[in-house]
């Protein structure tokens, strides 16, 4: 005889569905590990707070030089060496201002990556490039071996450095 698919009888039935629900399968509890260790933050230097603006450092600087170097002979400053060299006159200012990221210098503009002579007290002409105007610094950088130097709008004022146009040739 065949056998067939009949439902099992009534008590049997509710067994039979009961099995049929699907249990929640137990999943294995995962090791709880210790939360990560707070970085330990860089130990760097507090920045240092100016509380005087460079021009200010600038003009101490100088008084402080001035202390100190042991007095010239005189005839570098004689009355006929004057002449000769306009900058090292204390009554000449030179009109030097710095507007939109360009230097307005001895009534010409100069900008960035512009090719420049810079001649300083001491007669030494030195071939640059405008690296970068700032808000009242220029940065040039050497053409002989691409050292760079801060020169303060103050030292092209009072003629410390003089600025001469270099033709880009």
């Amino acid at each position: 005889m065949k056998e067939r698919d009949d439902p099992p009888p009534k008590k049997k039935r509710l067994m039979w569905k009961n099995s049929m629900e699907v249990k929640p399968i137990m999943t294995r509890k995962l090791r709880r590990r210790p939360n990560d260790p707070v970085p330990i933050p860089d130990k760097r230097r507090k920045p240092l707070n100016y509380l005087l603006t460079d021009e200010q450092i600038m003009e101490d600087l100088r008084i402080l030089n001035k202390l100190k170097s042991p007095k010239r002979p005189a005839s570098p400053s004689s009355p006929e060496h004057l002449p000769a060299t306009p900058a090292e006159s204390p009554a000449q200012r030179f009109e030097a201002r710095i507007e939109d990221g360009k230097l307005y210098y001895d009534k010409r503009w100069y900008h960035k990556s512009q090719a420049i002579y810079l001649e300083s007290k001491e007669n030494t002409k030195i071939s640059c490039v405008i690296s970068s105007v700032g808000a009242n610094e220029i940065w040039v950088r050497k053409t002989s071996d691409s050292t760079k130097m801060r020169i303060y709008l103050g030292q092209l004022q009072r003629g410390a450095f003089v600025i001469r146009r270099r033709s880009a040739a």
